[in-house]
């Protein structure tokens, strides 16, 4: 495996955010100056629990992995420090900073359009429209996409942040829209992030959403998850 210093190109489809990462540990890399396998060797023999291998750090470089693992990133960075101490070099990054470069790779991909390759933000429902179950939530169309073109990671990211941290609106027009599109389990995804990350009041305050858009029978199976809590 090639030592630091001799790095391909990162590849042009990966995300700013997990690029600025991978910029970021390859920095690190060049302080520390081993190839990739002494490297793993030396994170294993200085933490047992840092679960990773020369392969998985190699993907880690060029900004392949999804969720990359605050261990493993944080036992580079201390590697990197200690010879940095010994060698008279200077830290490329601080760890405050690595780590919030790690929490911005592991962050869900902000949706596209399709067509004009733009940001898309679900649209808010406008005051007193009803949307008839068919739920205002252009992201579908992008879930649908990623899932034709296997991006798994991707889609899950998204359905966990919906499901776990967007506003009970969000939620209802998200789950009606997906069922619109054809995205039924992605739906039922969304719904058992919700039942798993909310207490009973939110669920309820989903179920009214539901209420809103006329959708009856989500309204009746939420409001049942929220009493079951």
């Amino acid at each position: 495996m090639p030592r630091p210093g001799r790095f391909k190109e990162l590849d042009a489809g990966i995300p700013e955010e997990r690029k600025a990462l991978a910029r970021a540990v390859r920095r690190l890399l060049s302080v520390v100056d081993l190839s990739l396998r002494e490297t793993h060797k030396e994170l294993a023999r200085r933490n047992h629990g840092c679960d990773t291998s020369a392969s998985a750090l190699s993907d880690l470089l060029n900004a392949r992995i999804y969720k990359p693992k605050r261990e493993v990133i944080r036992g580079l960075y201390e590697l990197a420090e200690t010879v940095a101490r010994t060698s008279d070099a200077s830290m490329p990054v601080t760890w405050e900073e690595l780590e919030n470069l790690r929490v911005k790779a592991c962050e869900p991909p902000a949706a596209l359009c399709a067509n004009c390759e733009r940001t898309v933000l679900p649209v808010p429902r406008a005051q007193g429209d009803r949307q008839h179950a068919q739920g205002q939530w252009p992201t579908a169309l992008t879930l649908l996409d990623m899932k034709q073109n296997r991006r798994a990671e991707d889609v899950a990211g998204i359905l966990r942040h919906v499901g776990v941290v967007s506003e009970p609106a969000e939620v209802a027009h998200a789950v009606a829209a997906c069922q619109a599109c054809g995205l039924g389990s992605e739906a039922d995804v969304i719904l058992r992030y919700a039942q798993t990350g909310r207490d009973g009041r939110q669920l309820a305050e989903i179920a009214y959403e539901f209420l809103n858009i006329e959708d009856h029978i989500m309204a009746r199976r939420v409001l049942k998850m929220s009493l079951a809590l």
